[in-house]
């Protein structure tokens, strides 16, 4: 353990010495900062918007706070740096506090076996440590797709008790512990929860209430649980309608879990400012949160879209420096933070009526910060020198791609003695400029650097895709079949779970494939390969068809990152045309 990491002094002491003061639009208005930042955020409109609130911290002291629009539209409630939010996975960094902050006690160690903890869960025969959790190489099912595929309703309380009968189910880990990484499913984060309230004989809420939030003077943050109040001073959700008019939605409520956080931009403040600034002596949390995630071999998870720290946010580049970063969004709730640890600088903005707000942080950022960038806001793609690549390498690259755990189809086509890339098919995608023989610079907006990679083997070809420096996105090549809507037939039947004891009805319609179940509605499935479908739901983007001894089907199985070989059986017809079991 750590001697010199104690996040709730620290956390205490860093409050009391720093104590930031709110700058306001008008007292940064005088500086060439103030009013750079007043011209981005201009942009967002007049008091008839939903509300928008934005922070930005630099050494540990804020230096711009502000809200605008209303918390309620109907009312004319002007938003406030006071108004609540819900953050959605922002919250995910203060589960991860909370294990650390345990973990600087003594009171558990990130080595334990989680089943020390929660013996509910079954014995796979291998050990899950809680490192594997905050690290997601856990190798358990992600509850989310589990719910779906058991027809459960979408709005069930994501507590433990709720998603345990889902774990009890599983027969085989999608994965050894600490060999694989999975940036998909929520499971974790509850049973995270779960191990806090287990380790301190607290609720969850009331834990972080008295341990983090109070201490931080975070008066107007909270968890919710099962039996919360509804939540006061919170700004209502909207979704944008055409021609600028917004409609309220549902979200939030009782739901207990993982993004059931309600917080203002003056708490993350506070929050962020005490994390800039540990008591003297004494390690900063954000150093632990900021950690990369590693497997238990010790190589670094450098996931394109996944988490890549313990504190549950992704690493990346800005224009040529370091930032971590992480975006969500729930129902007109919109929240993104950015992080530059270099330069100890990080904007966060929250809203209630937008489907995504990082520009709005990422541009107000941009304005402390640039001097610091090394790199141009956009790639020069002229500057780009590019290699000859002989027209027949280009045709032989040209063809399908398939990534069979994120579900992902992609084709690679010449146009004008260009390659191009693209996810949607017939769009002409992105030009690809030939850096060697078989790496490839996409040109894209920004400043990210995209590449493809085409690797040979014996039987066709893989396509990596990488982002800067992240691990490579794996697509196999493959040639697309079809099936007429006789061929389909085959796939059509009753497919049963034991697992789940749920079931989809596969039939054929309009010569596609599809799957049913009463509760989540209708899939539509497109052949990939023979017996290979993606599907137009993320619960069922991929399934593979089983064949018995006289090869017709049996069953099949669900083939994404969050449940890898959950299997379906087809439910044989007697002669009376009756399903004969169960």
């Amino acid at each position: 353990m750590n001697e010199n990491f104690s996040p709730t002094n620290y956390l205490i002491a860093g409050c009391l010495a720093l104590c930031p003061v709110t700058a306001n639009a008008s007292n940064l208005a005088e500086t060439a900062h103030g009013q750079a930042i007043a011209k981005v955020l201009s942009e967002y409109g007049g008091p008839d918007k939903p509300a928008l609130a934005i922070t930005l911290l630099q050494d540990g002291k804020v230096i711009y706070e502000n809200a605008f629009g209303n918390a309620n539209l109907e009312y004319k409630v002007a938003a406030t740096v006071d108004t609540k939010f819900q953050v959605d996975s922002l919250a995910w960094e203060f589960i991860a506090s909370a294990i650390l902050t345990l973990e600087e006690r003594g009171q558990l160690a990130l080595t334990d076996d989680i089943r020390k903890y929660l013996p509910q869960i079954p014995d796979f025969g291998k050990k899950i440590s809680i490192n594997h959790l905050l690290s997601s190489t856990d190798g358990l099912y992600g509850y989310r797709v589990m719910k779906s595929l058991g027809g459960w309703e979408p709005k069930e309380p994501e507590r433990y008790e709720t998603i345990l009968p889902f774990i009890k189910g599983q027969k085989a880990l999608n994965f050894n512990p600490g060999e694989a990484f999975s940036p998909g499913g929520d499971t974790r984060l509850v049973l995270l929860m779960k191990i806090v309230e287990r380790v301190s004989g607290q609720a969850f809420d009331t834990y972080m209430k008295e341990n983090i939030f109070s201490p931080l003077n975070m008066s107007n943050t909270l968890f919710l649980n099962e039996n919360s109040e509804p939540v006061s001073n919170v700004a209502v959700p909207y979704l944008a309608e055409a021609k600028g008019a917004y409609k309220t939605t549902h979200a939030g409520g009782k739901a207990a879990g993982p993004i059931d956080l309600y917080t203002t931009i003056r708490d993350l403040s506070l929050w962020r400012a005490a994390m800039s600034a540990p008591a003297p002596g004494k390690k900063s949390l954000a150093d632990r949160l900021n950690a990369p995630v590693r497997l238990d071999a010790g190589n670094v998870v450098r996931d394109i879209s996944g988490i890549s720290t313990y504190g549950q946010l992704h690493a990346g580049m800005e224009r040529g420096i370091s930032k971590f970063y992480r975006t969500g969004n729930s129902g007109g709730y919109a929240s993104s933070i950015f992080h530059f640890p270099e330069q100890n600088v990080t904007a966060i903005a929250l809203s209630s009526g937008l489907a995504y707000n990082g520009n709005y942080a990422m541009r107000i950022a941009s304005v402390v910060l640039k001097n610091h960038f090394t790199e141009p806001e956009t790639i020069d793609y002229a500057g780009i020198a590019g290699a000859k690549v002989r027209p027949e390498l280009l045709r032989k690259y040209a063809g399908n791609y398939w990534n069979r755990l994120r579900a992902i189809s992609a084709k690679v086509h010449v146009k004008d003695g260009v390659l191009h890339y693209s996810r949607t098919e017939g769009s002409d995608g992105r030009a690809a400029i030939p850096l060697s023989d078989s790496v490839f610079q996409l040109k894209i907006d920004g400043d990210d650097k995209y590449t493809i990679k085409f690797v040979e083997k014996k039987e066709g070809r893989d396509m990596h895709f990488i982002m800067a420096n992240s691990d490579p996105l794996v697509f196999e090549s493959y040639t697309p079949v079809s099936y007429s809507e006789s061929a389909l037939a085959q796939f059509a039947g009753t497919f049963y779970c034991k697992e789940l004891d749920s079931s989809f009805v596969l039939e054929t319609r309009g010569g596609l494939l599809t799957a049913r179940n009463l509760r989540v509605g209708t899939v539509v499935f497109k052949p990939i390969t023979a017996d290979l479908f993606s599907g137009n739901k993320d619960f069922m983007g991929s399934i593979k068809f089983n064949r018995g001894n006289g090869n017709e089907v049996t069953g099949f199985q669900i083939a994404v990152d969050e449940v890898r070989g959950l299997a379906f059986t087809k439910i044989p017809i007697g002669d009376d045309g009756t399903l004969r079991h169960r």
